[in-house]
């Protein structure tokens, strides 16, 4: 279980983010992406780990019965009115607490990357492979970054309907070990900053290679929404998964 001290910095970082969360991620581009992840194998139950906000929810729910979990109970109430028939639950990736099995279950924007360790991501790998039922699917879009690589994202104007909003930047640091990354993002308005910084872990092509021993078998690596093959200059890793019959 994730320990207290932990757990109030992401509520802490959470927090500081959550005026501007959504906003920031309207240009992702990714729903249909999530769409056609939800329909491909016509499941009956899909499970969603780290919803947040409710972002892709309604994507899901739309589709099929749908359970949403989330860690931080401040994420929620946004969820829940974007997508009312979905089942929310407040637990920790690490210690999920459903009995029965689900047919797809989704990590979109990667909630995974505030687990720094390696050996607490198997875990939670197993956890998963664990409540998918025989014929169900595993789709995790994961932070990926090359490593060694540095980077200032240009700043970007956030705009609704010809206002601007705020502006954000981000810029990404080594933090010692070569898939962790020290973050950080600036909101900036009229009037304030708002900048928030964390640890985050990258997926890594040695990680992947290890998830038999979770009880997953990798069935496609992509590199992007469009299902490109993956590449070391992606701006992402999506891995989809299914139940080994060895677990």
């Amino acid at each position: 279980m994730i320990h207290m001290a932990d757990l109030e910095r992401l509520r802490a970082y959470y927090t500081a983010t959550l005026p501007y969360y959504d906003l920031s991620l309207n240009d992702r581009g990714d729903l249909p992406f999530w769409a056609a992840m939800a329909e491909r194998w016509t499941p009956k139950r899909i499970l969603e780990l780290g919803c947040g906000t409710g972002r892709v929810t309604p994507v899901l729910c739309a589709r099929a019965s749908t359970t949403a979990v989330d860690l931080l109970i401040e994420m929620l109430p946004a969820a829940i009115r974007r997508a009312p028939a979905a089942h929310f639950v407040v637990a920790d990736l690490r210690a999920l607490p459903f009995a029965s099995a689900f047919d797809l279950v989704v990590l979109a924007d990667d909630p995974m990357a505030h687990l720094t360790s390696s050996e607490e991501r198997m875990t939670v790998m197993k956890s998963i492979a664990h409540h998918l039922a025989p014929e169900g699917r595993l789709v995790l879009e994961g932070l990926y970054r090359a490593p060694g690589k540095t980077a200032l994202v240009p700043a970007r104007d956030v705009v609704r309907d010809g206002e601007k909003l705020f502006t954000v930047d981000e810029s990404w640091e080594p933090a010692g070990e070569s898939a962790l990354w020290n973050a950080t993002y600036r909101y900036r308005t009229d009037s304030a900053i708002t900048e928030v910084t964390s640890v985050l872990r990258s997926w890594t092509p040695e990680e992947v290679d290890r998830l038999p021993e979770c009880g997953l078998q990798v069935d496609a690596l992509w590199g992007d929404f469009d299902e490109r093959p993956f590449s070391p200059t992606a701006p992402r890793m999506v891995i989809v998964a299914r139940r080994s019959d060895e677990r």
